[in-house]
């Protein structure tokens, strides 16, 4: 209780010491001016300025320190501004502003603020960095999370107003192919000057009113004196206390910028599970395939490269990235990037194993240790010319290769006895990748694109499984021997041409018509052998027992569409119907499979804006997706220890429906954010694997099936500014209905989960950064068997700076699991920093301790059609770490 009545006290206490003032700012025929800003300028010393942004009403409101005298001035755009002083301790409560139009007879126009903290126009939400940082942040990413509506993930995954930014420039040009992570945390906060966020995104300034592109950039704009200038950072570091195990970390970021030339520069060396991208920029540098083109897979897999991991025994990386952009004339402009990356990991897995419905095994015990070498390396130019302001050319040509080696030894236990497998693949990747996009204006009326891509795609990976006892016996042709040997090559090559012409005709401003035309082009040759290296020397060859694929794949689809495009009012609508006609020869065991067919496949996309602040859209497809390769080569493929795959040369093509809704609204009047995305997908003809279990030994084939699958998730998420405090609420929601067969017996299976969680922070600069946050989750299962999950995650920070100099971050998480028995496991992680440096001084001072409570282990729960499996994973001890870092 006392406790209670001092929180109680105190917030009356900092309210009683703020004042709000509220009211309307209209035009000269009281018409709301939405979006125009209102900002509060402090006419002493020691105060901050205020601002609001004025909602689809024309209301504003601000909140007030009580002594202060304010210059209140109120902007828009084609309007003069209009200031109201309100004095220290005033009893005004309410001001309405109504603007002139700058078209008036006026003598003189007098504009006292080019400062704003936010601006609004029809695309573009700009925020001005200085009205928002206090001066103390180190990166990017901390500026950014102090801007309303903006989050940044721990992935670096950066959000506005729930929408995710895909596309990352600096002074309006890519940075490192536009991922985020590398520019969130390398760029120096110091050097931002403004934050520009750009929907519906194009980098053909006159494609942009046709192209209907759903990206959302992130342009930043430094300051003048770091326009033409290097700058940017080093810091190193190094374990210390009585740890043992050799933490370090290097890490530079270095940035030069001119009118012409821009040049970055980022390495990274550690041992503390650190990445320097996500997947999602892994997978924009690893795209180089064209904006206008969706539906190419690439099978390079390069997944271990692109996540922080400390979820392992011992991880090294090291990374080096170059990116470079200058204007060689007015028309043209080179840029590219190189990236090098290389991981060295080991990890410790333990997993108990319940197998549902299971005549000869109950459970399996599995430890698995494991240790992985991965080396990337990718080079990418791109050309950007312009002959005009109505036309474009690009070429982008992009080259890439990789090798993923591991070894591994797996105990499985089971009732029936203990087995010991040991594995070692190693998987060279090559890929080649071009494009040329053209674009020209011919009128206002009038615009055309071209695009041509091509891909080439070689993986190779070798592997070789040891072990001490004979293994999926019925499954595999194994000769009896003292310990067995087993061999298997995979080889998959791939080449692709996809073309694609566009012409956009606009009939009028309400009315578009878009005609398509385009063709699709893939080759493929997959090759898989199998052997038993006995030790006498001899060779069992799998081939002539069922073994060994050899398959030539062509799928050819060439297509026409149609789009039409209106507006009526705020409602915007563009169907669209497209017909393909596909062909798919695969040639194996000297048969063909030969698939010819015409399909429809409409689309609908529709847009409806309330006003600036409050938008919903929609979109349909119907599509088809042909087997892949593998899934067509019809003789057995050893997957795992305990898995052998059989593909289907009888396959033909999924049909699905995919449909989402999404929601958006921001009311900066009632500081109300709120974000919805529903999602729905329903595919009518399946391709799913049939399954036969053994114990723990499975044989997977794919089979063509009319049992419907559908997949529904929302996600949505409401956040409420109170005061100083930002209080936000999570959900997200997910189920999924599916056939399965599983040995003869076909069953409705349902999966289903959801989350909900709590999030309060913090949002005042002259305070520290607290954030608490609270989720709940529960996951389920239904088919032959039911089960059910439950986890509680809790999650702090603190960051506070004192003393002026010093800086104080902690973070924690709490995770429990409950499964089906309402037995618990859980595991709670600490880091913390205390960092020095004084202001103006190149030097700062880093204490660090990552996982400070030095727990072992993470636990987690898994549940599949026919398993319960606990998960243990070792992770990285305790690390103390010294850093002493130098600012250019």
């Amino acid at each position: 209780m006392l406790k209670l009545f001092l929180f109680f006290f105190i917030t009356v206490a900092v309210f009683s010491q703020t004042k709000k003032i509220e009211g309307t700012v209209s035009d000269n025929y009281n018409l709301p001016l939405e979006s125009a800003n209102v900002i509060a300028k402090p006419l002493q010393e020691k105060a901050s300025l205020k601002f609001a942004i004025v909602d689809n009403k024309g209301r504003y409101r601000l909140e007030l320190e009580k002594e202060v005298k304010y210059e209140i001035t109120v902007s828009y755009i084609g309007y003069v501004e209009e200031t109201f002083i309100l004095e220290p301790f005033s009893d005004i409560v309410a001001h309405d502003f109504h603007l002139k139009a700058t078209g008036e007879n006026l003598k003189e126009i007098v504009i006292k603020h080019e400062f704003k903290p936010i601006v609004v126009k029809k695309d573009t939400l700009v925020f001005d960095v200085n009205s928002f940082a206090n001066g103390n942040e180190r990166k990017m990413k901390e500026i950014l999370e102090k801007l309303p509506g903006v989050e940044v993930d721990k992935n670096g995954i950066v959000t506005v107003q729930g929408k995710k930014v895909t596309k990352m420039l600096v002074e309006g040009k890519s940075f490192f192919g536009g991922g985020s992570k590398l520019a969130v945390e390398n760029i120096p906060a110091d050097a931002l000057d403004k934050i520009e966020i750009i929907d519906h995104f194009n980098e053909v300034g006159f494609m942009k009113q046709v192209s209907d592109s759903d990206d959302l950039a992130m342009n930043v704009k430094l300051k003048e004196d770091k326009k033409k200038f290097v700058f940017g950072d080093v810091e190193a570091g190094a374990e210390v206390g009585a740890g043992d195990n050799g933490f370090y970390r290097a890490h530079t970021a270095l940035f030069y910028y001119s009118p012409k030339t821009n040049v970055s520069f980022i390495g990274d060396a550690n041992s503390i599970g650190k990445s320097t991208f996500t997947f999602d920029d892994l997978m924009r540098f690893g795209g180089g395939i064209s904006s206008f083109l969706s539906g190419r897979k690439s099978l390079s897999n390069l997944y271990s490269f692109s996540n922080d991991n400390t979820d392992v025994l011992k991880n090294k990386s090291q990374f080096g990235a170059f990116n470079f952009s200058h204007d060689v004339s007015a028309k043209l402009t080179v840029s590219g990037f190189g990236i090098f990356s290389k991981t060295l990991m080991a990890s410790r897995v333990e997993n108990n194993v319940e197998y549902l419905n299971n005549s000869t095994i109950a459970f399996e015990d599995k430890d698995r240790n494991a240790k992985n070498k991965a080396v990337l390396g990718i080079g990418n130019v791109k050309l950007d010319y312009s002959p005009s302001n109505k036309e474009k050319w690009y070429y982008n040509g992009q080259y890439q290769s990789s090798t993923n080696d591991l070894e591994s030894i797996l105990n499985s236990t089971t009732n029936l006895g203990t087995s010991i497998f040991e594995t070692i693949n190693k998987a060279d990747n090559i890929s080649v990748k071009q494009y040329v996009e053209w674009h020209k204006s011919y009128n206002n009326s009038n615009t055309t694109t071209f695009v041509i891509n091509q891909a080439y795609n070689k993986i190779t990976p070798i592997n070789n499984w040891f072990t001490n006892e004979p293994f999926l016996q019925g499954l595999i042709p194994l000769e009896k021997d003292y310990t067995y040997t087993l061999n298997q090559i995979k080889k998959t090559e791939a080449n692709s041409i996809d073309m694609l012409f566009k012409y956009y005709w606009i009939i009028n401003n309400a009315n578009h018509l878009y005609t398509v035309a385009g063709n699709n082009h893939e080759y493929s040759a997959f090759q898989t052998t199998e052997k038993q290296i006995l030790t006498d020397g001899s060779i069992n060859d799998f081939s002539d027992k069922g073994f060994g694929n050899t398959i030539k794949y062509k799928l050819n689809d060439v297509y026409i569409g149609l789009e039409y495009k209106f507006r009526i009012g705020k409602w915007v609508n563009k169907p669209g119907l497209y017909l393909h006609g596909y062909h798919l020869n695969a040639i194996q065991n000297d048969n063909d499979h030969i698939v010819a067919k015409a399909l429809f496949q409409p689309q609908w996309n529709s847009d409806y804006e309330f006003n600036k602040s409050e938008s919903l859209s929609f979109t349909y497809k119907l599509e088809n997706r042909f087997p892949e390769v593998n899934q067509l080569a019809d003789k057995y493929t050893l997957e795992f220890y305990n898995t052998v795959f059989k593909g289907n040369a009888l396959l033909e093509n999924e049909k699905y429906h995919t449909a989402n809704l999404r929601y958006s609204k921001m009311n900066s009047y009632r500081g109300i954010i709120w974000n919805g995305m529903l999602n729905y997908s329903k595919k009518t003809k399946v391709i799913r694997n049939e399954i036969e279990l053994d114990g723990i030994n499975q044989f997977n084939t794919p089979v063509m099936t009319d049992n419907p699958e559908t997949n529904i998730g929302f996600n949505g998420s409401v956040s409420k500014r109170i005061y100083r405090f930002n209080l936000k609420l999570n959900t997200r929601l997910s189920l999924f209905e599916y056939s399965q067969t599983l040995n003869d017996i076909t069953t409705i299976n349902k999966r289903d989960s959801q989350d909900i969680g709590l999030v309060f922070k913090t949002a005042y600069k002259k305070w520290p950064d607290i954030s608490i946050g609270y989720n709940k989750g529960f996951s389920s299962f239904s088919g032959i068997t039911k089960s059910h999950f439950q986890s509680d995650a809790l999650t702090g920070a603190f960051e506070a700076v004192f003393f002026k100099f010093w800086k104080y971050k902690i973070d924690y998480d709490y995770l429990k699991n409950t499964d089906n028995q309402k037995q618990s496991n859980s595991y709670d992680m600490i880091n913390t920093s205390l960092f020095y440096q004084k202001k103006n001084n190149p030097f700062g001072f880093q204490l660090s301790v990552n996982n400070l409570l030095d727990v072992k282990k993470k636990y987690s729960n898994k549940f599949s059609d026919y398993i319960i499996s606990e998960q243990s994973t070792y992770i990285l001890p305790r690390a103390i770490m010294f850093s002493v870092s130098y600012k250019l």
